[in-house]
């Protein structure tokens, strides 16, 4: 999580105050966050990302004569960063009648819109991932053998089931890099909306499968998928999609973020008389400014069907 500052209009103790519970709650709500544990991140000190990434490492040959030298494959791949805020405003009379609980509770409120945006940018980049094209040129999800060949379709149609489940964890295991190498990557979780959490647990936290019968259910063969990968959940993926994510050993994730490594997330109060929220509105003005840029990361690290 991006390091909190106090900037210059952190005055009183109920700033003070209001900025413990940004912080307190930054940290309570970061486990949300997806790009923590599914996503890459990386910093710049610029206006975008030039990310020069070796995407496809070269083969390791028996050196004969010169050195076989890789090349940075794609070229760079440029990340726009943005400027994002939210801000909340608080009566001034919440603080001259003792309310000052409710300065608190709003600066929580900030701190979780913050996560929750990231979580939502996350999803969003999957969600577009089939218009969004990452370091190679092409479409961070595709359903079209032409683009990087027959064993490197990403993107699907098929309903979460046991069968398309594991076909679609063995697909990720045959993804090669152009030269018809395996990549080797593994999925390690399962990423879905609401709709389909239970059907998710049953098919991969189920030790054996259950076969409905004619007038009751039956146990029948121990579960091939059983904690094969973790169940995540998502409110903002609302229909049937899901996403297998490759989000272990593999250095490269679906998706990234860009952090500004200079210009850290702010938290800042506009309390002072003669600023113009308190002079105009008779209020006070929490809120906080980051820096960030979001887009496709490694197609080969995610395996989506969108229903």
């Amino acid at each position: 999580m991006p390091r909190v500052i106090q900037t210059q209009g952190i005055r009183s103790v109920i700033d003070v105050g209001a900025l413990g519970a940004f912080q307190q709650a930054l940290t309570m709500y970061e486990p949300e966050d997806l790009f923590t544990t599914l996503g890459t991140i990386v910093t710049t000190n610029r206006g975008e990302a030039r990310i020069p990434f070796l995407w496809y490492p070269p083969r390791t040959r028996e050196w004969i004569g010169e050195r076989q030298r890789g090349s940075m494959d794609g070229g760079m791949h440029v990340i726009p960063v943005r400027v994002y805020e939210s801000t909340v405003a608080v009566p001034r009379t919440a603080v001259e009648d003792d309310m000052v609980g409710i300065i608190e509770m709003r600066a929580r409120e900030l701190a979780t819109e913050y996560v929750r945006f990231q979580h939502e940018q996350y999803i969003n980049i999957l969600a577009n991932g089939a218009a969004l094209t990452t370091f190679d040129g092409q479409p961070l999800l595709t359903s079209n053998p032409s683009a990087r060949g027959a064993n490197n379709v990403n993107l699907s149609s098929l309903p979460l089931s046991m069968e398309n489940l594991a076909a679609a964890i063995a697909a990720m295991g045959l993804f090669t890099d152009p030269e018809g190498r395996p990549i080797g990557v593994r999925p390690t979780h399962l990423l879905v909306g609401p709709k389909q959490e239970f059907l998710a647990r049953q098919l991969v936290q189920s030790q054996t499968v259950v076969v409905a019968g004619d007038t009751d259910r039956t146990v029948g063969s121990a579960n091939a998928l059983y904690n094969t990968v973790q169940v995540v959940v998502s409110p903002y993926i609302t229909n049937d999609d899901w996403y297998l994510i490759a989000a272990g050993a593999n250095a490269h994730r679906p998706v990234i973020r860009v952090d500004r490594s200079d210009v850290p997330l702010e938290f800042v109060a506009h309390t002072t008389p003669d600023h113009e929220s308190v002079y105009s509105r008779d209020s006070y003005e929490y809120g906080y400014r980051a820096r960030h840029g979001y887009g496709a990361g490694a197609w080969y690290a995610v395996f989506a069907s969108q229903t």
